[in-house]
């Protein structure tokens, strides 16, 4: 692997040190990444069998009756979570990172964006999952697409998913690592209550959407590990 310049001035055992906090790191990163993406396989799999999964029907039933996140609040995270929002967003972040001179991760994250838009239609086209119909939910908002997953959860978990990633290793101008990272965090957190609030989710699409988003993150984030270490 490349020596940082900044290591060849620091002692021979910190560096062995600097090596092996990587190496921890990427391997933890890669074993998160496959766990992750075993678990996004097996939900969708059941996802395809069975219009609901266990626990579905009774958790948008009391979420609906909750007055938390509101009509305001779905609406608008709902409008910034869409794939269309999130890949022009996506596109701006990639000419910032681009600019300040960090090429690989400005790369990597266009070649994610290409691929979430891919990923997700397969998706639904493939398990093809009915949406959450009256009398059983109130429908609050309205869809053109399958259930699963949730594609504004999907895309919300993929982009700030990858910021929040790129957060935690400093790759981001440093006013951005702090403020970008919680930020991000908030985000992929808040994107998928609103659906089953809205009652145009089940609760494992949700599930299904932050499964595979993080997993497209993790994936572009193992790239970008990759091309550092090279």
């Amino acid at each position: 692997s490349r020596v940082p310049p900044m290591l060849l001035i620091v002692p021979a055992s910190s560096r062995a040190g600097y090596y092996n906090a990587s190496v921890i790191w990427r391997f933890t990163l890669v074993c998160s990444w496959l766990a992750l993406v075993a678990c996004a396989v097996a939900l969708s799999v059941l996802a395809a069998q069975h219009d609901t999964l266990p626990g579905d029907a009774g958790i948008i039933a009391w979420a609906q009756d909750r007055t938390f996140p509101g009509k305001m609040l779905s609406d608008i995270v709902r409008a910034v979570t869409t794939t269309e929002v999130v890949l022009a967003t996506g596109a701006i972040i990639a000419v910032l990172l681009w600019a300040t001179g960090r090429r690989w991760e400005a790369g990597l994250l266009v070649l994610g964006l290409v691929l979430l838009p891919l990923l997700q239609g397969g998706l639904k086209e493939m398990v093809d999952r009915p949406r959450p119909a009256e009398p059983l939910v109130e429908l609050r908002a309205g869809f053109s697409s399958e259930s699963y997953p949730a594609g504004h959860v999907m895309s919300a978990a993929f982009l700030y998913g990858f910021l929040l990633y790129l957060a935690v290793r400093r790759s981001m101008p440093r006013i951005l690592n702090y403020a970008g990272g919680i930020g991000a965090g908030v985000i992929v957190v808040l994107a998928g209550p609103p659906n089953v609030w809205l009652g145009v989710h089940w609760p494992s699409d949700v599930l299904g959407g932050w499964a595979w988003g993080l997993a497209l993150a993790g994936l572009i984030a193992l790239a970008v590990e990759r091309a550092r270490a090279h």
